[in-house]
């Protein structure tokens, strides 16, 4: 069956995102209700988390108005403390790449990284330089580049950011860029409650349900192997002597580390966290011991993760912090295959990983 829903993932997960050539292989003796399971995920996962994203751009929104009204270490402090909850909420719901999020790009326009060639650096100066006005209209034809998370960050973290920001352009962006980020999460959260609602009832066709499963089995498998490669692989290099710590996603305010926890948590409660589980079909497919083994990775890599206790900009220099990483990288790998054999078992076949050609 064939699946008529595609994704856009953004450049990190582009580069190692598995392509879908088919929907569901109808192996197994008695099929899931995906229905049911499409619903139920789509309610206690998929809503709630892209209910706390617009809340948490809300609030980024209003602490970055409120220290452009009058810049000081306080304000400044309130507003990074709002875009890192704002971030792990993104964090918390980016493994999610097909449906609205994907209107109008908006998944690069939210997070475009990594920046291979610094281009976000060279465009906000460019930016900053202008007589523009930061528009709806500017945002419109602004690169992605500016538009999201990694842009305000370079804005709000940036080691004279108060010096900046009570100078020039600089806090005249951040309030456009947070806005945008509000305005982006709440349009995002609103068309998946219509979605919802009109793609997701657990009366839905039966055949319509298992295309949609197909993505939503997507959402769980695909971070993987992308969290291993991209943000931590890459940066860790081959030694600490070669490690390229600004390779991490969002190492100016040290979130590296978090992010990949806010992933995990979020994969792990895709997996078992609701009413109708990968967790349990599996179970009830006979695959109790896989079943147990893949909660007990998702355990094992979150206690690995809680014992780095550097920055992980640091860490990926630390020789004993740089064997722990690695180990977590082999406990990715092992994740990644236990999870493919998952869908083995429940008939989802998934295609050729798009870097076998490299």
């Amino acid at each position: 069956m064939q699946s008529t829903h595609t994704r856009m993932w953004p450049v990190w997960l582009a580069a190692t995102a598995l392509v879908l050539l088919a929907g569901l292989a109808h192996a197994s003796p008695q099929e899931p209700d995906w229905p049911h399971f499409n619903h139920q995920l789509v309610q206690q996962h998929l809503l709630p988390r892209y209910a706390q994203l617009d809340s948490t751009a809300t609030a980024l929104s209003q602490a970055s108005a409120t220290l452009c009204r009058a810049p000081n270490q306080q304000a400044l402090q309130t507003a990074r403390e709002a875009w890192f909850d704002s971030m792990q909420a993104w964090q918390g719901i980016q493994h999610v790449q097909f449906g609205p999020v994907q209107f109008l790009m908006r998944n690069f326009s939210l997070e475009f990284w990594p920046d291979r060639k610094n281009i976000g650096a060279r465009q906000l100066r460019q930016t900053l330089a202008s007589d523009l006005p930061y528009d709806d209209e500017f945002f419109r034809h602004a690169s992605v580049s500016i538009q999201g998370f990694p842009a305000l960050e370079r804005l709000l973290f940036d080691d004279n950011a108060l010096q900046h920001l009570q100078q020039g352009r600089s806090c005249e962006l951040t309030t456009a860029i947070a806005a945008h980020i509000a305005q982006i999460s709440q349009a995002i959260h609103q068309e998946w409650q219509t979605k919802a609602l009109n793609e997701f009832s657990p009366k839905q066709d039966t055949d319509t349900a298992a295309d949609l499963a197909v993505e939503l089995m997507a959402s769980l498998v695909e971070p993987i192997e992308v969290i291993r490669d991209s943000k931590l692989l890459k940066p860790m290099a081959d030694s600490t002597q070669t490690a390229k710590p600004k390779l991490l996603e969002s190492h100016r305010s040290g979130s590296s580390l978090a992010n990949i926890r806010s992933n995990l948590a979020a994969l792990n409660e895709l997996y078992q966290g609701t009413d109708a589980s990968v967790d349990q079909l599996l179970q009830q497919a006979d695959a109790a011991e896989l079943a147990r083994d893949i909660r007990l990775s998702f355990t094992n890599l979150d206690r690995a993760l809680s014992q780095i206790s550097s920055p992980l900009k640091i860490a990926v220099a630390q020789p004993e912090a740089h064997v722990q990483l690695v180990k977590i990288s082999t406990q990715l790998k092992q994740l990644n295959d236990q999870l493919h054999s998952a869908m083995d078992v429940l008939g989802i076949q998934l295609g050729f990983n798009s870097r076998d050609g490299d």
